[in-house]
């Protein structure tokens, strides 16, 4: 009988933890995008700023979850089985939900290494194929440090995102930690 439950007991909590952070993590993560992106980018000027938010009201909050689901099921999926093994195995005080923000950070700067390299993939083949170099309007849009506010914001809407699953995880009880056992009373037998 302990034998059944001791991989259930393991098994069934890491992938309530999986799909809580798939189904939340992308979400939150594309709610943040916008605003963090617009906090954390150089001084620009009026007319940029204007752009930016009739780009941001054009495209709306759908098309940008779509796109963080698209682009964030499967890290927020990872990010949370590694919460979830490491809130099986961190001692009882360590913090939990910091740890998932640092977890969820680092796999968002992960995919945000990994999309930089696909997207010089497809540099290299345009340039390869039409002979005209996708870098000269790439830089001419993301000039003055905009493309790094940009990849912080992705990294910190991770982070975000890891934070709030795991907190959304403590409120309903989701957790690996195993149950503390019920205090013998010395008077009972």
């Amino acid at each position: 009988m302990s034998g059944e439950s001791g991989p259930r007991r393991l098994i069934l909590p890491l992938i309530g933890l999986m799909l809580l952070f798939a189904a939340l993590g992308p979400a939150v993560g594309g709610a943040l995008f916008f605003p963090l992106a617009i906090i954390l980018k150089p001084p620009i000027g009026a007319g940029a700023l204007a752009l930016s938010a009739l780009v941001a009201a054009l495209f709306g909050h759908t098309l940008v979850l779509i796109a963080a689901y698209f682009v964030g099921i499967g890290p927020a999926a990872a990010t949370g089985f590694l919460y979830g093994l490491w809130d099986a195995a961190a001692p009882e005080r360590w913090p939990r939900a910091l740890v998932a923000a640092v977890i969820g950070g680092a796999i968002a700067y992960g995919v945000l290494l990994r999309l930089a390299a696909i997207s010089g993939s497809v540099d290299m083949t345009i340039e390869a194929s039409s002979g005209v170099s996708a870098t000269d309007w790439i830089d001419t849009a993301f000039s003055r440090g905009i493309e790094g506010a940009l990849a912080h914001a992705f990294v910190a809407c991770g982070a975000v995102a890891g934070l709030v699953c795991a907190m959304a995880a403590s409120l309903v009880g989701l957790t690996m930690r195993p149950a503390p056992e019920p205090a013998q009373t010395p008077g009972a037998a």
